[in-house]
């Protein structure tokens, strides 16, 4: 009976040490460089390896085997780009653990920690490995940061327009302006299919909207697991809580415009917004503009010339705070509330027959994106064609701007605003977000001379001062290889994109 049970207890190691020699002749990368001294309270590490993902350096996975179930984390670390330890992953014998959060041409340490039987972490096994090189146009791109931002991570797009069409990616930047991930979306490039919003999912898993296609969801970790059809989507979309997903839909649209001296029948571009339900595969429109407008009224047109066949330019879609939405009409220079059900229009800020005056006329905006509710319940927009004085020297310029509304008087005036110095003139696109500490991230995505002024993502305070800015000029490449970069927004991203944990920040060099 002695014997027996010696024998029963030695099954598992010699299983174990099997896996582990099996493991290791399969596996094609060095194992790590050593181990500590085992901890009575945590299973042993045999062996631990690394591997980089196959289409992106950025992601690797650390390859544990163990001489008893158990979970696992790994710390990583380089001097520059900070301390990380990643989330615990389940019980089991072998493991390939991602880690996430690297930047590229860059060396990490890591270490392989055990869970403990009192939930501590035994660090046994370490290594090092080495992150890939950027891809193509991001690595071309010559970028300076200043300062430090407020948030972990950025969340940007950078898309560039070549002959075979866009090129795109989604990046995530560290507090320095350092790209720590990076997504390439799994469609061919089009002439059509422009990344537009991109969204961060409770599940983290990163939600982008490619126009004219679909609206894709993508793990952390590249791995396409929802690719919705989404005829003619284009700017924004918004997931609701109910697991809807709301978006912007453009339409022709035919009228009688022979009142206006125009064409009896008139085809213009219009925009809807279309509620799909991924679950019942089924999608609905849930408000359109000519149940609230009458196309023939050439005053409803407003600052577009008549001629304009695209008439409202809906370009961004953000709940508030009672369950309404705000939406941003870049074409008439207006936002708008609509109710909870989008059977009302609640108010018109800007634009034609706006609901609310505006006593200083500086206030006004004019192609804005990016229109948000923020919680004082003041309207904050990126104004992209905002207007110097003739004093000023005249001409155009942006800026972030936020609107207090008064509901007694009927006025919106201006409660804070930025605007860089030299001043930055990006006519489209762009971005502007209120962040949960009173600063504002806002994107400059769009330059009037991509080779020579830079676009800007800039971190301001509520007293107007820079504290983060980072600039980037797009590579002098060939004609033929490139025609306009721009990036459509950034965005504060999540605290971590994989449940890691910072153990030391990044630090500039």
């Amino acid at each position: 009976m002695r014997a027996s049970r010696s024998w029963d207890a030695l099954l598992p190691l010699i299983a174990a040490a099997l896996v582990a020699l099996i493991a290791a002749c399969s596996d094609s990368q060095p194992s790590g460089e050593g181990a500590a001294a085992p901890d009575p309270d945590a299973p042993s590490v045999i062996s631990h390896s690394v591997r980089a993902d196959a289409d992106n350096g950025q992601i690797v996975f650390v390859r544990v085997v163990l001489s008893a179930p158990a979970r696992v984390a790994v710390e990583y670390e380089n001097e520059y780009a900070g301390k990380f330890r990643t989330a615990l992953s389940e019980t089991a014998v072998e493991h390939a653990v991602p880690v996430v959060r690297l930047r590229a041409d860059a060396v990490y340490q890591y270490a392989v920690g055990v869970e403990k039987e009192d939930g501590g972490l035994a660090l046994q096994a370490r290594g090092e490995f080495a992150t890939g090189a950027l891809p193509g146009i991001l690595a071309a791109m010559r970028s300076q940061a200043s300062g430090r931002s407020s948030q972990d991570l950025i969340i940007a797009d950078y898309g560039t327009e070549t002959p075979e069409g866009w090129r795109q990616r989604i990046v995530m930047m560290d507090a320095l302006g350092y790209a720590v991930w990076r997504y390439s979306p799994s469609v061919a490039p089009s002439v059509l299919n422009r990344l537009f919003a991109v969204r961060v999912l409770p599940n983290g898993n990163i939600m982008h909207q490619l126009r004219e296609c679909c609206i894709i969801e993508a793990t952390p970790l590249g791995e396409v697991v929802n690719n919705l059809a989404a005829d003619r989507t284009h700017h924004d979309f918004l997931p609701l809580e109910d697991g809807r997903i709301l978006y912007i839909n453009s339409y022709d649209f035919t009228f009688d415009d022979s009142a206006n001296g125009g064409d009896v029948e008139r085809n213009v571009l219009l925009d809807a917004i279309i509620a799909l339900d991924p679950a019942a595969g089924e999608s609905e429109s849930v408000w359109d503009p000519p149940d609230f407008w009458d196309m023939r009224d050439i005053d409803q047109w407003g600052a577009t010339s008549p001629n304009r066949e695209d008439w409202l330019h809906m370009n961004s879609l953000e709940k508030s705070a009672d369950g309404g939405y705000i939406v941003s009409l870049r074409n008439i220079n207006q936002v708008i509330s609509l109710s909870s059900d989008f059977k009302t229009v609640r108010w018109r800020l800007g634009g034609p027959d706006s609901d609310f005056d505006f006593p200083d006329p500086t206030d006004r905006f004019t192609m804005q994106h990016t229109a948000t509710e923020l919680p004082n319940g003041n309207i904050l927009v990126f104004d992209n064609q905002a207007k110097l004085s003739e004093e000023e020297g005249g001409g155009n310029y942006s800026r972030a701007l936020e609107l207090r509304l008064d509901f007694e008087s009927m006025t919106a005036v201006k409660a804070w605003e930025f605007s860089p110095e030299p001043r930055m003139y990006a006519p489209v696109r762009s971005s502007a977000y209120r962040l949960d500490n009173g600063n504002t991230l806002i994107n400059f995505g769009r330059s009037e001379d991509p080779a020579a002024i830079p676009i800007a993502i800039i971190e301001a305070d509520a007293q107007g001062r820079e504290v983060f800015r980072l600039e980037t000029i797009d590579p002098p490449l060939a004609e033929s290889a490139l025609v306009t970069p721009r990036r459509y927004r950034a965005y504060p991203g999540p605290k971590s994109i994989m449940g890691e944990t910072m153990l030391r920040p990044p630090k500039r060099r």
